[in-house]
């Protein structure tokens, strides 16, 4: 997710929150009421271990507001890259280890407060991704609306966590594919949908070849990395930025994954060509033949003056 220099994503509390994974969207500061800095925490332990780690927030507003806390897992919801936050303990979850002081504070008009979490890992914690987020509200009555009633607001730092041990790194491609099989120009736009197979989050890079009709390599460009967390399919969006397509076009991607590289790979085809103005040239040829053909007996004429006089 592309943010400014704190990073920030701001959700409704009317409408149950759905977090966006590391996507590209943009907010004006305008709609904001807090900011987070950093918005998201990767993080690796041993079972035992302690963490301590801080967050900054920012308070975007022109009076004071008072902010708390709340700690929440969060798990996949859909294949664009959200996640949903929820109460219900799993094999993944975070919450519970997490300590967070204090649980709520006043932040000044424009300014700013650190908040300190622990993460206390157990001895028998589960090995492989834990994921939870921080969820930090702002209370209805610093910012009223214009009809007099409040309007909550609240925003999410995740926080993604690797317990060593046995765990087990296992993804494959479920699809990909080009947006339509004929372009008549481009960019052309490909999907990827990449499954996690495995019990940490993953987040595949690699890169896009496209090859002619004749097997001629004429563009290579990288695939931006997302993370899927495990038991998810993950939509990663391609594109490449070319406009002038003829023939036939083969796209081969090529994922890299995990601690050990692993690599996965597929192929789509695709066909391109400027149809109307293929079209006008070809209705243009026809047309001179056609005159050419019906003026064959008067050209055949003017070819027997024309070189009689040079004799």
């Amino acid at each position: 997710m592309k943010f400014n220099k704190w990073g920030y994503l701001l959700v409704p509390t009317l409408v149950l929150l759905a977090v966006s994974f590391f996507t590209r969207q943009a907010w004006s500061q305008e709609s904001m009421g807090i900011a987070l800095s950093p918005p998201t925490f990767e993080l690796a332990a041993n079972p035992g271990d302690i963490l301590q780690n801080t967050i900054r927030v920012e308070n975007l507003n022109e009076v004071p507001i008072q902010v708390s806390v709340e700690r929440q897992n969060f798990t996949a919801l859909g294949e664009e890259g959200s996640v949903g936050l929820t109460e219900e303990e799993t094999a993944f979850s975070l919450a519970s280890w997490i300590v967070v002081t204090p649980e709520e504070a006043v932040i000044p008009a424009k300014g700013n407060f650190t908040f300190s979490f622990q993460t206390a890992v157990p001895l028998k914690a589960e090995p492989g991704g834990h994921f939870g987020s921080l969820v930090f509200k702002v209370g209805g009555q610093e910012m009223p609306t214009q009809t007099g009633a409040a309007v909550a607001q609240q925003l999410g730092s995740l926080i993604l966590l690797k317990v060593a041990g046995k765990t087990t790194e296992a993804a494959d491609i479920e699809s990909f594919s080009v947006e339509k099989s004929f372009w008549e120009y481009g960019p052309v736009d490909f999907e990827i949908r990449a499954k996690n197979n495995g019990n940490i989050h993953i987040k595949p890079q690699g890169t896009v070849t496209i090859t002619n009709m004749l097997g001629k390599e004429v563009a290579k460009f990288p695939i931006e990395s997302r993370n899927v967390l495990p038991g998810a399919i993950r939509k990663i969006p391609v594109t490449w930025h070319q406009k002038s397509l003829i023939g036939k076009y083969t796209a081969v991607i090529s994922l890299v994954y995990g601690t050990q590289n692993q690599i996965l790979t597929a192929s789509t085809t695709f066909w391109g060509f400027p149809y109307k103005i293929g079209g006008a040239i070809l209705l243009g040829l026809v047309i001179l033949f056609v005159l050419l053909y019906l003026g064959r007996k008067r050209i055949k004429l003017a070819l027997k003056v024309l070189f009689g006089k040079g004799k």
